[in-house]
């Protein structure tokens, strides 16, 4: 064979091997017809399988598709009430299609209803036994874009209060004078969303303005709701589980009534618990949710919200198209004789996909309250006033812990200012920080405080700079000399990753810390001077990892030490301020947390490894369990204060992650796992009591076991306690009675003071 011959047989090789990767122009036009009566099928989904790549067809069931192709493909054809229809399609063809439809018969003639049987359950059985197919959450592959916006009102102010000195400055110039009923907004978020599933990512594009707090401060009022699946046995709003009127035992909670062939109302059957009340229409097809409307009804205890609507509109491939939630948060006080003293706030949230036109929902579930101003124009407005000013310093001090001056330093954690403990009996103290009006990527801090117990001067200082990433990163570098608790370490502070600088502690046992129950109670504080560098960084949505170097002196002795702590979550809503995080206080999933340290004291090395999971679940009906388990060991002869110590409750209040009849340095070990748990019935029992259920309390149980093993006296020591307790006492208090169970039995009451938080 010649050269010239061995080439051209080269060049045919590569054309039969690579011409198939070359893109070929594809048309198919054609129309789409219903195969019975012939007549057109508008809106039909025509897609490629597997892509989305595809178009639908206009009012006369015509179409044109377009597109180039390297391969063949299945050309798809959809529409609710009609049989799916595929064809092949090879590259470059350009072809007039045709296709018919075949009509699904299936309609509520087919519902087999029993003697005396209530056809609204019939229709029910349908739709259960259809929720594979027409749950969107269960179907990755269709992904939808939504745009969100959430908006903070302050609303039922009525226009007697506006001739209060309190109000006259919003009056004029803002509100129509006919209205009886006023709305302001102080919050307002707008974000576009991808819906894959039952997760919304969130993209790059979110703006806020917000009036009197931060939209951090807001964000973790407000939570991140929307995308609600009302398939699932629960639905969560406002941090609450609510039972779906489809979950599968929603017969024993539920009365269904059939109006008309496709619609559903539902009512409770009992009003305390966390149902809904509403109606849903149905696709009769298909037997999937085209549109539910619910409210939750008044006796339902959710602290601080008195009035929950859900409005929500389903496309045909059962993706969302419109939805809206809202809802009253009532912090107002009411009197016989004034009435309504102080406004309540309104919260709205919208999902609205742009894909479909639908009309727009119209809520009726605010007995049809003044419109809203414009909440831009409104903006500018009322922020240069001098009551939004002095609102605002109050707002922000009440729930951040932080005084603001309105300047670009602030005075600092109110914490820094005032404390009472055992060592210096009264601390007072000066801080101050900065904020983002002197610097969005640097922060400063400081403190100078004086103990008059001690008679000693001791301080805090802090940089943070936020590197310029695009995932979060911040590094810190800080030095301090002050009392700490020494059983409370990275893990336990990771336990209270909300507080909000109580010393890590809940509340209330930190308010009463000085208060000991007994004599053998021991105070673990000690006096530590340390200087600390501390990175924190993103790497994925969920992957976050700590890392500390730290150098320092306490109890006598000196340390040098290196740790890092790698935190995993699944699909965690979490809020981002300046140099602060917070996280949703209900997760779907667990978060798991792996941590490891080595370093060095006057005697030698050592080191420290651990585990920790932890979850605060939604039961649905059956209230919310929180968990968190531990377990580590630590390597090497090191003092009792860096051994790790069961931390331990020793006043009376209750802590939920302290053990509660324990004494201090009671349970020291070297190798330890410890289990907390924790359920709230959400009054599941005491709701169905008459009289009883007026009160909204909960059902509590607790259950703490903590095993370590102290390698130097070879020594086992086991911890146990089981509490049963009454919660949401006059919506502010938690009563406790808790049995120690190992190594004494012992038997206490304790509280809790939680203000709905």
């Amino acid at each position: 064979m010649s050269s010239r011959q061995l080439f051209i047989v080269v060049l045919w090789l590569l054309s039969f091997f690579f011409a198939p990767l070359q893109a070929v122009e594809t048309i198919i036009v054609g129309e789409i017809v219903n195969e019975t009566t012939g007549e057109a099928i508008p809106n039909v989904n025509i897609h490629f399988r597997g892509t989305k790549i595809g178009t639908t067809s206009d009012e006369n069931g015509s179409y044109v598709l377009r597109v180039d192709m390297t391969g063949k493909a299945q050309l798809v054809f959809s529409a609710v009430g009609y049989f799916t229809q595929r064809f092949d399609i090879e590259p470059g063809t350009m072809a007039g299609l045709q296709v018919s439809l075949r009509e699904k018969v299936a309609t509520l003639s087919e519902i087999v209803v029993a003697p005396n049987e209530n056809p609204a359950l019939a229709l029910l059985r349908q739709i259960r036994a259809h929720r594979a197919e027409n749950d969107r959450t269960l179907h990755t592959e269709n992904t939808s874009t939504v745009q969100r916006e959430q908006t903070l009102y302050v609303s039922h102010i009525q226009k007697r209060h506006l001739r209060r000195a309190l109000w006259r400055s919003l009056q004029a110039g803002m509100m129509a004078q006919e209205d009886s009923t006023y709305i302001l907004p102080l919050y307002k978020e707008t974000q576009t969303f991808r819906l894959s599933g039952h997760e919304m990512i969130p993209a790059n594009d979110q703006r806020t303005q917000a009036l009197i707090l931060t939209s951090t401060d807001y964000s973790t009022l407000i939570g991140g709701e929307g995308n609600l699946n009302f398939y699932a046995n629960s639905v969560s709003l406002m941090g609450h589980a609510f039972l779906s009127p489809l979950a599968s035992g929603g017969n024993l909670y539920y009365r269904y009534y059939l109006a008309g062939e496709d619609t559903i109302h539902f009512r409770t059957r009992n009003p305390f618990y966390a149902t809904f009340n509403g109606e849903m229409v149905i696709d009769t097809s298909t037997f999937a949710l085209k549109e539910i409307h619910a409210y939750v009804p008044a006796e339902v205890a959710v602290n601080y919200v008195n009035d929950i609507h859900v409005s929500q509109l389903l496309a045909p491939d059962g993706t969302i198209s419109e939805e809206q939630i809202s809802a009253l948060l009532d912090f107002t006080i009411k009197t016989e004789k004034a009435g309504t003293v102080f406004p309540t706030l309104l919260l709205t949230t919208s999902l609205k996909n742009p894909n479909y036109q639908n009309n727009p929902i119209t809520p009726n579930n605010l007995n049809n309250p003044s419109r809203p101003i414009s909440t831009d124009t409104a903006f500018i407005t009322l922020d240069s006033l001098p009551l939004i000013r002095t609102a605002k310093w109050i707002a922000t001090i009440a729930t951040t812990g932080y005084i603001p001056t309105g300047t670009a330093v602030d005075i600092g954690h109110v914490q820094e200012i005032l404390q009472v403990n055992k060592h210096e009996g009264v601390h007072v103290g000066l801080p101050f920080r900065t904020n983002e009006k002197m610097s969005k990527t640097v922060s400063l801090e400081a403190s100078v405080g004086y103990g008059f117990k001690d008679r000693s001067v001791k301080g805090m200082g802090r940089i943070s700079v936020n590197l310029p990433t695009p995932r979060r990163h911040i590094i810190q570098l800080e030095y301090n000399d002050r009392y700490v608790w020494s059983e409370v370490d990275d893990f336990d502070r990771l336990l209270r990753e909300n507080s909000m600088g109580w010393g890590n502690m809940d509340f209330t046992a930190y308010a009463f810390e000085a208060l000991h129950r007994d004599s053998l109670c021991v105070n673990t504080a000690i006096r530590q001077r340390q200087i600390q560098f501390h990175w924190f960084g993103d790497w994925t949505p969920n992957l976050e990892t700590h890392a500390y170097i730290r150098a320092g002196w306490q109890d006598g002795y000196a340390y040098q030490s290196l740790s890092t702590i790698a935190r995993f979550s699944w699909g965690e809503k979490k809020y981002d301020g300046y140099f602060l995080r917070r996280y949703a206080y209900s997760n779907k999933y667990p978060v798991l947390y792996a941590g490891f340290e080595t370093g060095h004291w006057t005697d030698g090395l050592y080191a420290h490894l651990r585990l920790m999971l932890t979850q605060h679940a939604h039961l649905g009906m059956g209230g919310t369990l929180t968990y968190a388990f531990q377990g580590g060991a630590i390597f090497g002869q090191v003092p009792n204060t860096l051994l790790w110590q069961a931390s331990a409750n020793q006043g009376y209040a209750y802590d939920p992650y302290r053990f509660t009849m324990l004494h201090g340095n009671q349970l020291l070990a070297d190798k330890y796992v410890t289990l907390q748990t924790e359920w709230n019935g959400q009054g599941i029992l005491f709701n169905l009591i008459p009289g009883v259920r007026w009160l909204h309390l909960r059902e509590l149980v607790e259950a703490k076991i903590a095993y370590g093993y102290l390698s130097s006296e070879k020594k086992n020591h086991l911890y146990a306690e089981v509490g049963v307790g009454l919660g949401n006492i006059l919506r502010v208090c938690d009563l406790y009675s808790v049995w120690s169970l190992s190594p004494t039995i012992q038997w206490g009451m304790r509280f809790r003071i939680h203000l709905g938080l």
